[in-house]
């Protein structure tokens, strides 16, 4: 995977057909939090994807947030085709080593020929960013309307999907027991899966 991050200024869209979709995005996310404070290209064999990265004191959600562009630009397999995704996530202290682990969450769908949805794990194969042993990306749909589905006048709509770094450990518990399992083992004991410092919350 080849990525650099590029100093703020525009981006040619890729893909062809995707062009609408991905400008609509990158539109949106404009609107919602402001021009990204850093942004990244990814290009992994054809495909190519974006990340915008906008730092916590740069938006009101008070977290540094890390969103994907391009994503939406093909259809998702096992989905309609006019139903496009988008993936979010969020950390305080900000790590943006996980762009590259975030890219290739969103490329894994094409590339791999699986869907994606909620409760769905991607291991990253080695650690989300230098440090940390969390080493798998977990996909939710928000529990708040913190994007709005995007809709498009020619029938395709796009959602966004929030992302949570794991430890093996809540891993192998969502394996076994379910990602709503996993979500009400976090909210009892007050984990706060936005925090990369964080320690696993049980073994």
């Amino acid at each position: 995977m080849v990525a650099v991050w590029l100093a703020i200024g525009h981006v040619v869209a890729v893909w062809g057909s995707g062009v609408i979709v991905t400008e609509a995005v990158r539109d949106l996310y404009r609107a919602c939090w402001g021009e990204p404070t850093r942004r990244a290209r990814f290009e992994v064999e054809e495909f190519d994807i974006e990340i915008y990265k906008w730092a916590a004191d740069a938006n009101p959600e008070g977290v540094a947030l890390y969103a994907t562009i391009g994503v939406s630009a093909r259809p998702m397999v096992g989905h309609d085709p006019s139903h496009r995704v988008e993936f979010f996530l969020g950390l305080v202290p900000e790590r943006d080593d996980v762009a590259s682990a975030l890219a290739a969450l969103g490329l894994y769908s094409t590339r791999e020929g699986v869907a994606l949805d909620h409760g769905h794990t991607v291991p990253a194969g080695g650690p989300l960013w230098p440090g940390t042993q969390m080493r798998t990306l977990m996909v939710l749909r928000p529990l708040s309307a913190f994007l709005p589905p995007l809709e498009l006048a020619d029938g395709l709509h796009v959602d966004f999907l929030q992302v949570v770094p794991l430890f093996d450990s809540e891993q192998a518990f969502k394996s076994e027991h379910g990602a709503e399992a996993l979500l009400d083992r976090w909210e009892e004991a007050g984990v706060p899966f936005w925090n990369p410092e964080r320690t696993p919350p049980f073994s």
